[in-house]
């Protein structure tokens, strides 16, 4: 059966199997996935079993849906495909995975959970911490000295020299992963995997602390000496050492925890007979992310000073990993945001939008009743127009066409719907309603009349000019994101509309007809003449219509 691992932005991670033929994924509660997680929209996604195989379609998320950091509508899923929804990611698996992840490796633990066996799987300073780069570096001279003050043997002086030098090796390595690493999870198991070949623990861990509450904890990374933790089952490790690095903020170093008067009698500590341990914090500015733990079981094998300094320099360098992966995938949000809003809104309003929390971009997208004015244009008589010129000749000219008329509606802060064949759709007042959107929309037709003329007077002589009709109607509406599964788009729908699109359709060459209502709007700010009544496609009775003159 095929199933989805789950990895929040926290670093949960959770097993989905997709038993139904399909299933939806999203924030509300209604769906068969739900994602805790703000960047996720209601109804993001779903998956469909196919003969094929099972289909991922998005559902015209706000944050769109990425495979393997490709941005898609619907693709067919393959075994392991990395699926980003928001900030959370999923993993889709046709198999079995070979190796259990980290969070099911490694079992956090209370005292009265040693004491009752219950097992609990985790399921979802400032700067000065850090030290001096110079202090883990030294020169041959440096060794003789200290060799001279502390009587210390050649053979020991030169212990010390290789393993300085090893530090040495290790930052440079995990300077050179930065670059050639890009999956942040690969690159902090490969830190990891160097921190043992410079400090010989047997067993270590990376955990992240939740987003909003520290005590939640989630395992990232788990290492055993001799890479053996496959075969190791699941590991205990004691939250009192952790608990207690992130309450005091600060690095712990012990020679023998189960005798260190710092851990009082936690019943945790003499269960797992830990000997010598060091913990130090991840910070992200003043606040601590996660920890770094390595632990030695060995009676003849204890963490030094030197070991604490080294590890809180390369945490150092893990919680920059972290932050920057933090980044990034912010960057991807708003880069998708901010490609599915410039089709249709101004890039004042669009960089608006972006900045905006996650909340406000669900209820800007939501679909509700708001009163807007609506613009209906059309080319008149460029079927025929078409049938004379080429169709690469006819492509350019609408793309001209729609090119100019767009950027004015941008001009006045209208919303781009659609383009209509030869005519394009256009509204004012959602996703933001203001009192002048009827003003705004008749100035921006009556500009688009304008530009329309500049550039027919070039194409009179050649035969290739046109002309347009403008209707504009105000009224309540529903706007906001509205299709169907597979496809939905920001559009407004309601008898206004089709009022709008009736008063273009009856428009003479050149004319802009407004409704009833967007009259008593503008009244006052236009000349305008009233037509009469007309009985306009879609409406039993008549209707008063008004051109601006």
């Amino acid at each position: 059966m095929p199933s989805l691992v789950v990895i929040t932005n926290e670093g949960q991670r959770s097993d989905f199997q997709i038993g139904k033929e399909k299933i939806t994924i999203g924030r509300n509660k209604d769906n068969d996935l739900i994602l805790s997680d703000k960047t996720v929209s209601r109804h993001h996604a779903q998956i469909t079993k196919t003969k094929l195989g099972c289909l991922l379609t998005d559902l015209g998320s706000s944050n769109g849906t990425r495979v393997n950091e490709k941005p898609i509508q619907r693709t067919l899923l393959r075994h392991d495909d990395k699926i980003r929804m928001g900030r959370s990611r999923l993993i889709f698996l046709t198999e079995k995975e070979k190796e259990p992840p980290p969070e099911h490796s490694l079992i956090l633990t209370t005292d009265d959970e040693y004491e009752s066996e219950n097992k609990h799987i985790v399921k979802s300073p400032s700067a000065g911490g850090a030290v001096d780069s110079q202090e883990l570096l030294v020169s041959a001279e440096d060794m003789k000295v200290k060799e001279a003050a502390t009587a210390a043997s050649p053979e020991e002086t030169q212990a010390q020299l290789e393993r300085r030098n090893k530090v040495l090796w290790l930052l440079f390595e995990i300077s050179r992963q930065l670059n050639s690493i890009h999956d942040f999870r690969e690159l902090l198991k490969k830190i990891m995997d160097l921190i043992f070949r410079v400090i010989d623990a047997d067993y270590g861990f990376l955990i992240l602390t939740g987003e909003e509450k520290q005590d939640q904890l989630t395992p990232i990374v788990v290492k055993y000496r001799g890479n053996q933790a496959w075969d190791k089952g699941k590991l205990k490790a004691s939250r009192t050492i952790i608990d207690k690095v992130i309450h005091d903020k600060e690095a712990i170093l012990t020679s023998n925890a189960m005798a260190d008067s710092r851990f009082g009698s936690a019943k945790s500590i003499f269960f797992q007979k830990l000997r010598s341990v060091i913990c130090a914090p991840l910070w992200r500015k003043d606040r601590i992310i996660g920890v770094i733990q390595l632990h030695s079981v060995r009676f003849d094998n204890q963490f030094t000073r030197d070991d604490l300094e080294l590890l809180k320099a390369i945490g150092s360098q893990m919680a920059m990993i972290l932050e920057q992966d933090s980044l990034n995938e912010k960057i991807r949000e708003e880069e998708t945001l901010r490609g599915r809003l410039e089709r249709y809104l101004p890039p004042q309003l669009v960089e608006m939008l972006v900045k905006e929390s996650q909340q406000t971009k669900d209820y800007v997208m939501e679909p509700k009743e708001v009163t807007a004015t609506i613009v209906f244009t059309d080319i008149i008589g460029f079927t025929r127009l078409a049938e004379h010129i080429p169709p690469r000749e006819t492509n350019r000219i609408l793309n001209r066409y729609f090119s100019a008329m767009t950027e004015i509606i941008f001009s006045y802060d209208g919303t781009l719907d659609k383009y209509l064949g030869d005519g394009l759709m256009a509204f004012f007042g959602a996703p933001m309603e203001r009192e002048d959107d009827a003003e705004r929309a008749i100035l921006a037709a009556r500009e688009m009349k304008g530009k329309l003329a500049v550039m027919m007077a070039e194409k009179a002589a050649h035969g290739k000019s046109f002309e347009i009709r403008i209707g504009i109607n105000t009224g309540r509406v529903v706007a906001g994101n509205i299709g169907s599964l597979n496809r939905m788009d920001y559009t407004v729908i309601g008898d206004p509309v089709n009022v709008a699109s009736a008063l273009e359709s009856i428009a003479q060459p050149n004319q802009i007809l407004i409704g009833e209502e967007t009259y008593s709007a503008v009244k006052d700010k236009f000349k305008i003449r009233e037509i009469g009544s007309r009985r306009v496609k879609g409406k039993t009775a008549e209707i008063t219509v008004y051109e601006v003159i």
